[in-house]
């Protein structure tokens, strides 16, 4: 890909998608985080690694 050429995936949130996720109890939210991190220790280490080269990239927006 050339310089400034877009890379990886993007998506978009509806804001009244967001505004009843806010309105869920902290604690469930904390939960389905938490769940996600159990969920994720079960991966392959490849697909971790590879999550996190995103995670990494996307931070520098």
């Amino acid at each position: 890909m050339g310089k400034g050429e877009k890379q990886g995936f993007d998506y978009y949130l509806d804001p009244a998608m967001i505004k009843r996720y806010q309105e869920k109890p902290l604690e469930l939210r904390l939960a389905w985080l938490y769940q996600g991190n159990v969920f994720r220790k079960g991966y392959p280490k490849s697909i971790i690694r590879l999550q996190d080269t995103f995670r990494v990239r996307g931070r520098s927006k």
